[in-house]
């Protein structure tokens, strides 16, 4: 029970799971966000280009019956010249709406997931070729909401359709005795009013989709506490390895430090906190210096080894709490200190003449 618990996603994905995810292609996408986005670009630059394509295509029609007109008999190159014209009438009229189009497209993705560019998310997966791993997907909670969007888009779609039918009805019985020119603004006017309200309602479910779509996605990273930890051990290291480096650190830290015991002037002390090691040279040092330091065991410790090489050690309780506590090793002493520390220099250089 312990082991399932601790198989269980209830932790939010780490900056580094999400990093790994988006290089992989994994990213939170709404196909049907696109695919509205897409629809809406197409029926606002058909209306906003629409005036431009009818006048082109009326001069296309103009064109083609004259060029008819004039052959005496259908031939290869009427009809390669039927097709020049067909081309640069046409091709200018829908370059703008082919262009508004591959803009909407780009923008609609770019806008979701942001300039992002990876072939792993379309490279071939084998395991996707188990069957076992198919019929999983087939049941997935992903496929019921496709399923859902599908039937909902393909009933939107049939009632738009059936309620503009009923509304435009009484005026198709009129078209019978209007010109080709009214009868194609007609339909195309119906076919963009239609294609409008299919585009607001395929928005609002794009809409519904985008946020389910990161819901989904987000659930989809969620880790276990044990893929947490495993990935902060990756990361950040182990921690018990760390801790032993930095042990190891320390130890070697000490023993360097404890080399300069000998080395000192004095050694001053709180009589069992804290040890404090001074040094002056005055040959190559602009004033004291501390040499070595510690506290409680490393104090002790200290203590021990001054007394084996005959460091005098005086005890001086407020300025060792002082030095420990202001100065790191290898510093000068401040000029606060130095009255203190010349006495104390003094002391163990009449001692030394003795």
């Amino acid at each position: 029970m312990a082991e399932q618990q601790g198989q269980e996603k209830t932790e939010a994905p780490t900056e580094k799971k999400r990093r790994e995810s988006r290089e992989e292609g994994q990213v939170a996408f709404s196909k049907e966000l696109s695919s509205a986005a897409l629809l809406a670009g197409i029926v606002l630059t058909l209306v906003a280009t629409s005036p431009f394509i009818l006048d082109s295509f009326r001069e296309l029609m103009t064109r083609i019956f004259r060029q008819i007109a004039s052959a005496d008999e259908l031939s290869i190159n009427s009809v390669y010249t039927l097709s020049e014209e067909i081309l640069s009438t046409m091709l200018p009229a829908f370059t703008p709406f082919i262009a508004a189009i591959v803009f909407v497209a780009i923008f609609a993705s770019v806008i979701q997931v942001g300039a992002q560019i990876t072939f792993k998310a379309i490279a071939p997966k084998f395991n996707k070729l188990s069957p076992l791993t198919g019929i999983k997907r087939l049941f997935s909670s992903q496929s019921l909401a496709d399923f859902l969007k599908s039937m909902a888009k393909l009933i939107i779609v049939g009632f738009v359709g059936y309620l503009t039918y009923m509304d435009k009805i009484s005026e198709l019985n009129g078209l019978s005795v209007s010109t080709p020119e009214a009868i194609l603004k007609y339909n195309f006017t119906v076919v963009a009013e239609v294609a409008g309200k299919i585009v607001l309602a395929l928005v609002a479910i794009a809409i519904f989709d985008y946020f389910y779509q990161r819901w989904h996605h987000e659930q989809q990273m969620m880790m276990t506490k044990q893929e947490v930890k495993e990935e902060t051990k990756q990361t950040e290291g182990d921690p018990q390895l760390k801790a032993r480096i930095r042990q190891i650190q320390r130890e070697m830290s000490n023993a360097r430090m404890m080399q300069e015991v000998p080395k000192a002037d004095a050694l001053i002390v709180n009589p069992t906190h804290f040890s404090v090691a001074v040094l002056y040279d005055r040959d190559v040092m602009v004033a004291p210096e501390v040499t070595a330091k510690g506290a409680d065991h490393m104090a002790l410790r200290m203590r021990t080894v001054a007394r084996e090489n005959n460091v005098p050690i005086l005890e001086r309780p407020e300025l060792a709490r002082d030095l420990y506590a202001n100065v790191e090793i290898g510093e000068d002493i401040p000029e606060r200190f130095y009255k203190a520390i010349a006495e104390i220099l003094a002391f163990v250089y009449r001692l030394r003449k003795r």
